[in-house]
């Protein structure tokens, strides 16, 4: 019995120990202010490093497999510092992954991790085309974890958006179904796996086993790491699901902090410690991180995250005229009680001044969250506007990527006209067999068409069947097998909606004669019922 109570005392000594190491809640927020002060000189620390980085890769000359990586490096290092320039590297590795001799595993990371950073501009239904465009037979076990964990990560955003619509059970029903998917595959010890199954068990009511799994997890990380700070964040909405609010708070700090330390512009914790202390009444602080997060969302580039701070800013203003509501019925109850209490006079108007002075200040402040909320609908209306140019960008890219496939075809067949001059020059020892097949050269525009193809019904899946309404009845298009594949005279028309109107382009893309080109746009306009503007209709097509 004794033994007992002193093992008892010596872990209460112990846990005692431990709990006096931790910072209060007071210090972690001197700590974050401190790191707000000097954001500006983080945040050019991180742009030398990336420059030094950047100048290092430049230096050396690279092997394709080596720019890859480099990319993928440079990726990695914006990917929650600057959306443009995360999104630049990898849609430079795609280029890559499309070239012939491109790995397996270069074309599927490239397309996850660019569903990812279009996840984060809040484009949801782009990133699934993406993850629905590769095919399943190509991913190994370690694509197929990152494959599942990207379709939990959308599916997380779109509940973000919808938590007070009825989609919000749906998306997270969703979320689950990905998260086993994950479990099933990804290694017990891996940072997948054990975010995955902590967020599982917590949507189904083991909180306190999901809590003691980050617990483990959170030491193997240190502040200024973004999975130190996701773990964090993470931990603060477990805890809300516990309602112990002090340490929603405190993780909700460790996660703030560490995004400030790490110059992590793609975050959630200043946003969600500022919804935290509007809750609590700490109007003060909360307008300080709703800024900061405001600033961090700019500053990034991403839609999601600026339309998420963008929407918290009506709850600012409507907490505001709460308190200036309850400062005014203060100042009638003071007035009223002036005009009873006459002997009273001097200090109660002293009072009066006082509270007027208070509404003033109360007054200014509404004045500049007016003000903040205009900002943010120019935003929200700068972002509209961004969403509508996506279908240019779009039209751009493909222009690219079809202008690219035909130089590839043209080189091709511009060096077996070389090679023919060689072997006139009896150099015929290395090329007789060679010159001898066109098998390369065909295969080469085979590629080109298909891959054509794929991308351009990628963009536009319903442009077969809006291309045969506008013909008549008897003169539309047979829908093949192959879902993904044209015909020569469905190119035509997907060149025209591309915006190539030019007969001796579209000939030169295609491999044929401006004559074939020209007969076909008059065939086809025969067909059409409305003859006069059927390319212009066919221009019309949307991506839906």
């Amino acid at each position: 019995m004794v033994k007992r109570i002193w093992f008892l005392l010596l872990v209460s000594c112990c846990v005692l120990k431990v709990h006096s190491t931790q910072p209060t809640i007071s210090q972690l927020y001197q700590t974050l202010d401190s790191l707000i002060a000097r954001s500006n000189s983080i945040v050019a620390e991180k742009e030398n490093h990336i420059k030094m980085l950047t100048q290092g890769f430049q230096s050396v000359r690279l092997t394709p497999i080596q720019r890859y990586e480099m990319n993928m490096r440079l990726y990695d290092e914006y990917l929650a510092f600057q959306f443009d320039s995360a999104y630049h590297y990898i849609e430079e590795n795609i280029k890559l992954a499309q070239q012939d001799g491109a790995r397996q595993e270069q074309y599927v990371a490239s397309y996850i991790k660019l569903s990812h950073i279009l996840s984060v501009r809040g484009l949801f239904e782009k990133a699934e085309d993406i993850l629905d465009a590769i095919p399943m037979e190509l991913l190994t076990d370690d694509d197929l974890v990152s494959y599942y964990n990207q379709r939990v990560e959308i599916n997380l955003y779109r509940s973000e958006m919808a938590q007070s619509l009825p989609f919000f059970p749906e998306y997270i029903d969703s979320v689950q179904y990905y998260r086993q998917k994950v479990m099933q595959i990804a290694p017990k010890e891996s940072f997948t796996y054990i975010t995955n199954r902590a967020g599982y068990l917590c949507e189904v009511g083991d909180v306190d086993a999901a809590i003691r799994m980050f617990d483990d997890l959170l030491p193997s990380f240190q502040p200024g790491d973004r999975r130190y700070s996701i773990i964090a964040s993470t931990l603060a909405y477990f805890y809300r699901c516990k309602q112990d609010a002090e340490m929603e708070e405190r993780y909700l700090l460790f996660s703030a902090i560490s995004d400030a330390k790490g110059a992590i512009l793609e975050n959630i914790s200043f946003r969600e410690l500022s919804i935290f202390l509007l809750d609590h009444g700490e109007l003060e602080k909360a307008y300080t991180y709703i800024s900061r997060a405001s600033d961090d969302a700019e500053a990034y580039g991403g839609g999601l995250r600026s339309m998420q701070v963008a929407r918290l800013s009506p709850v600012i203003t409507k907490a505001y005229d709460l308190e200036r509501a309850q400062m005014q019925y203060r100042t009638t109850i003071s007035l009223f009680v002036v005009s009873i209490l006459a002997l009273l006079l001097l200090s109660l108007t002293l009072l009066t001044f006082t509270l007027l002075r208070k509404r003033r200040i109360i007054s200014r402040k509404i004045s500049l969250m007016n003000k903040e909320l205009t900002q943010h609908n120019q935003e929200i209306q700068a972002l509209n506007s961004l969403m509508k140019e996506d279908n240019r960008i779009k039209e751009e890219y493909i222009g690219r990527f079809l202008q690219l496939c035909s130089d590839l075809v043209h080189r091709s067949e511009e060096r077996n006209k070389m090679l023919n001059r060689l072997a006139r020059d009896r150099k015929l020892e290395d090329l007789y067999a060679e010159l001898k097949s066109n098998t390369a050269l065909n295969e080469g525009i085979r590629l080109f068409h298909q891959n054509f193809d794929t991308a351009f019904l990628n963009i536009y899946p319903r442009f077969v069947e809006e291309v045969n309404r506008l013909l008549t009845p008897e003169n539309r298009f047979e829908v093949s097998g192959d879902a993904m594949k044209l015909s020569t005279e469905l190119r035509v028309l997907a060149l025209i909606r591309l915006g190539i109107n030019d007969n001796q382009r579209i000939a030169d893309i295609l491999r044929s004669s401006i004559t074939t080109i020209y007969t076909y746009r008059s065939k086809l306009k025969a067909k059409a019922v409305s003859k006069d503007t059927f390319e212009d209709d066919v221009c019309k097509i949307g991506t839906y």
